[in-house]
């Protein structure tokens, strides 16, 4: 093998290692948010939406608890299939209250659900436990 040959393949390997640790920050932190969620009926939980390069603002209000396990399925998808270096990783719900949620409307996540989570992720990162 030349040194060229072998530069190519440690670059190759180089840009792998990094795609899968995008696609683990990214899941973590979809699981963070999602399991972080306050529930009633679970519609807030079972809107959230993993989109990659544009943001999905989709929502449907007859979600359910019962919708959530097919929600992570989808999401795991995309990250698994579609998170790679230079894409930008979007995860959003848009139902009308989510801001409130995010700002302290619900006792069952005072402090928001991003925001903690992004704390906990980053940290995770930077520490290189993740």
């Amino acid at each position: 093998m030349s040194f060229l040959d072998g530069m190519i393949r440690a670059a190759e390997n180089a840009q792998r290692q990094a795609e899968r640790r995008v696609k683990r920050v990214a899941m973590k932190a979809f699981r963070e948010i999602n399991n972080a969620s306050p529930v009633d009926k679970g519609t807030f939980r079972a809107n959230w939406n993993v989109s990659i390069d544009s943001i999905d603002r989709s929502v449907d209000l007859e979600k359910t608890t019962e919708d959530v396990a097919a929600n992570v399925t989808k999401a795991t998808a995309v990250l698994t299939g579609q998170a790679l270096l230079g894409k930008t990783v979007y995860i959003s719900n848009s139902v009308p209250y989510a801001n409130k949620i995010e700002n302290g409307y619900s006792p069952q996540a005072p402090a928001g659900v991003v925001a903690p989570a992004v704390t906990r992720i980053t940290n995770a990162v930077e520490s290189g436990q993740l």
